[in-house]
């Protein structure tokens, strides 16, 4: 008589998914041997956001050590900011959530995903197969992550000590890079140093000092420190929503509210909107759509689906009793400081041009991109400095503008700009709503029409 299975039902933990080179190539959209550029576009976008949040210039070190001697591989960088909280770094050892402050608003910031720092304190493990190591400092206190899996259980088994740090100033990350994977880390050198410097191009008020191996390779003092643009701080625009996002961003209020157990009024969530500071334009809005005494969890039915038309009615009231923001209020790189960095390049100055255009987009969105072009005789070959809020493209993420298939590597060749042809070439695309077709933020959604 054969014998009977009585199958059982198992668990495989979801944070899993932050525990293999190939599950971590999906979280980031790049395969391992990008992964040295991901940790320094990822943590520069941070240490800008925060430094620009604390309302100060912001001053960034990138050291990295490969393949020294006397010293274990490491990707370090530190800020001048207010340096990141302990009950922060709890939230990112936490892989069973997702935490992010970015990801519910729409606003031009660097980053939106809320998943950075959770792949980077991964990559060390998923890179050596037994543990990575990730010391993180910040407000006093240092950390230290040693990375591993509880392989019956299958989830992340994480060992994080605390110790008192009075003398840390800003946020210091220092992520191990395993010597298994020297490789990688060391080919990826001269990408890496051209990324880094491609942030000073694009940030006016950025300080960055770069050394690979106690060297100092790129070393840039900013144009304008007192330069501005639209902080992460700053309160969103209506404008800048379509109902599904407003959606998003309600349901984010909504769910935090109810776990927190209280109760926010919709007249709340509209006074932190750019243009409803003053109570006038908040009673107009809510006399409008009958909200006045309503919470935003009212906006939905008690399986949490969205009151869609109720969404709707408020949204159009929003954007009727308050005005766009002017595109250039987003932030402007400028002229100026593109010029002397393209002197500095060795540039012929009679061939420098510059151009910015200010348009609305075909969703109604209104945007800035600049471009900036020299002639620089004594380079290789042509390099090409792309990025969109302020922060750099590891790749060219204008693959199409508009409605057309072509996009900047099909303009380069109409104008018969070849890979060895010794210029210097800038676009950056300054938005409110930037899509990526990509969860590597690689590839930029470029929307033609109206006027830009």
């Amino acid at each position: 008589m054969t014998a009977v299975l009585q199958r059982k039902t198992f668990q495989t933990s979801r944070s899993l998914d932050f525990c293999s080179a190939s599950q971590l190539t999906i979280e980031t959209g790049h395969a391992p041997e990008h992964w040295p550029l991901v940790i320094l576009k990822e943590l520069l976008d941070n240490a800008l956001d925060e430094a620009e949040e604390a309302g100060v210039a912001p001053e960034i070190t990138v050291c990295v050590r490969a393949g020294m001697s006397d010293r274990s591989d490491a990707i370090v960088i530190t800020d001048n900011g207010r340096g990141i909280p302990a009950e922060v770094v709890d939230d990112i050892l936490d892989y069973t959530v997702r935490v992010s402050s970015r990801e519910a608003y729409v606003s031009p910031t660097r980053g939106a995903q809320g998943n950075a720092l959770k792949t980077i304190v991964a990559m060390p493990f998923a890179l050596d197969g037994k543990s990575g190591t990730t010391l993180i400092t910040g407000r006093g206190v240092g950390h230290s992550i040693v990375f591993r899996v509880d392989r019956l259980k299958q989830r992340p088994d994480i060992e994080h000590q605390r110790r008192d740090d009075p003398t840390a100033k800003g946020t210091r990350i220092e992520v191990s890079w395993p010597d298994s994977a020297s490789s990688i880390l060391a080919a990826a050198k001269l990408r890496f140093l051209q990324i880094a410097d491609d942030y000073a191009w694009l940030n006016p008020h950025l300080r960055l000092h770069v050394q690979w191996n106690g060297i100092a390779e790129v070393d840039r003092a900013p144009s304008d420190p007192g330069w501005e643009k639209w902080l992460p701080s700053h309160p969103t625009s209506a404008h800048w929503y379509d109902v599904a996002r407003l959606e998003r961003y309600l349901a984010a209020h909504a769910a935090r509210d109810r776990d927190l157990g209280r109760i926010r009024l919709v007249r709340e969530f509209i006074s932190e909107l750019a243009g409803f500071a003053g109570s006038a334009k908040q009673k107009l809005v809510l006399e409008e759509t009958g909200l006045a005494r309503a919470s935003i969890l009212s906006l939905f039915d008690r399986d949490g689906t969205p009151k869609r038309p109720q969404i709707e009615q408020l949204l159009a009231a929003l954007k009727r009793h308050s005005k766009p923001v002017k595109p250039e209020t987003l932030g402007v790189i400028g002229r100026e400081h593109l010029r002397s960095l393209f002197t500095a390049a060795g540039a012929n100055p009679n061939s420098f041009r510059y151009k910015r255009t200010a348009g609305i987009d075909e969703e109604g969105l209104r945007c800035v991109v600049e471009t900036a072009f020299g002639f620089c005789p004594d380079q290789q070959r042509r390099r090409i400095i792309t990025g969109a809020n302020w922060s750099v493209g590891l790749t060219n993420p204008f693959r199409s503008f508009g409605r057309h298939s072509e996009g900047l590597e099909s303009v380069l060749a109409e104008a018969r700009a070849q890979s060895t042809e010794p210029i210097i070439l800038v676009v950056h695309l300054a938005c409110p709503r930037i899509e990526y077709t990509d969860r590597g933020k690689s590839a930029i959604v470029v929307k033609g029409g109206g006027n830009g």
